[in-house]
């Protein structure tokens, strides 16, 4: 057996044996989880200026030198969280847009509606959310690597409002998204715990009632 055959590589301490290169790539799919999971922690309970590389490789229980072999810089990893946050949620709504048809009014109310499902399994996506849209205003150096991914969400919905058919000038379509956007990312600025899901889910409904036109009625005569 040569010298090569019998190696230690450490990550969060834990010694294993093998050859000298790159772990097996499910070994370093399950890091990279793993590191992704404890950025964004790190995001959301510190902001992106209070988290350092030190803080995400201690909560991912790995050492910086193990976590700069994945990630180089806090950027890159703000980045990579940002991408997979949007890929996950993007995927959802749009297997729920597919099923569901209907005009832009009733496929909003759907992606609200599986919205609501993802924060409530998993609150730190919430955070996240409501972390993210703050950072990317505040840091270029964000946006940029970030990219046109920062407005995937305007052009989810812009597609969406294309696909329906419902017809208004460009000024208008472009206030309308605008509008939606800004509310989809409000409501995912609720807190985590049941009570911040049941309020989030609540102000979804009212919304969806003043759509409607359910939620507000005119005055009795003489009232």
């Amino acid at each position: 057996m040569s010298l090569l055959d019998v190696v230690f590589w450490f990550d969060g301490g834990v010694a294993s044996v093998g050859r000298l290169g790159r772990p097996p790539a499910s070994d370093s799919a399950e890091t990279r989880t793993r590191i992704l999971d404890a950025a964004r922690l790190c995001f959301v309970d510190r902001g992106y200026d209070q988290t350092t590389m030190k803080d995400i490789a201690a909560t991912a229980a790995m050492t910086a030198g193990a976590l700069y072999h994945h990630f180089a810089s806090k950027q890159e990893l703000f980045g990579a969280v940002f991408r997979r946050h949007q890929g996950e949620a993007f995927e959802e709504f749009e297997v729920a847009v597919a099923a569901g048809g209907g005009g832009f009014v009733e496929q909003l109310s759907t992606v609200l509606d599986v919205a609501a499902d993802i924060h409530g399994r998993d609150r730190g996506l919430a955070g996240f959310t409501a972390v993210a849209t703050i950072e990317l205003q505040r840091h270029p150096e964000l946006r940029a690597v970030v990219g046109e991914d920062s407005r995937g969400l305007y052009r989810f919905f812009e597609r969406l409002l294309a696909a329906s058919g419902d017809q208004m000038s460009a000024a208008d379509l472009e206030g309308l998204v605008n509008m939606v956007v800004a509310m989809f990312t409000g409501f995912s600025m609720f807190g985590p715990g049941p009570r911040a899901a049941a309020e989030h889910r609540a102000a979804i409904a009212a919304f969806k009632r003043a759509l409607a036109g359910e939620l507000l009625s005119d005055p009795a005569p003489g009232g």
